[in-house]
């Protein structure tokens, strides 16, 4: 059954009752609903996967600095201060 603005609707059951919550947090820190942030992890993989075209700079400054977020979390700290990473690149 189709929602009344025309798109396909979707329906996934979590086999963790906490996923939705963590999705939720997820979606939340990335300014986005639920669907949102569902469906962009699903034409991600489809991408990385070649079933769709990977995506390019098109996604536009926001996406960028979303995805720059995600790399920083995922990496973590890196142990030194940006301050000192700026001044060496100045060195150079």
């Amino acid at each position: 059954m189709a929602r009344s603005n025309g798109y396909p609707r979707l329906n996934i059951y979590l086999d963790e009752p906490e996923l939705r919550e963590k999705i939720k947090i997820a979606a939340a820190r990335e300014g986005v609903n639920l669907s949102s942030y569902c469906l962009q992890a699903v034409r991600r993989r489809l991408a990385e996967e070649g079933y769709l075209p990977a995506s390019g700079v098109s996604e536009g400054p926001r996406a960028a600095a979303q995805a720059l977020d995600r790399l920083r979390r995922k990496v973590g700290p890196i142990g030194i201060k940006a301050r000192d990473l700026v001044a060496e690149g100045r060195r150079r």
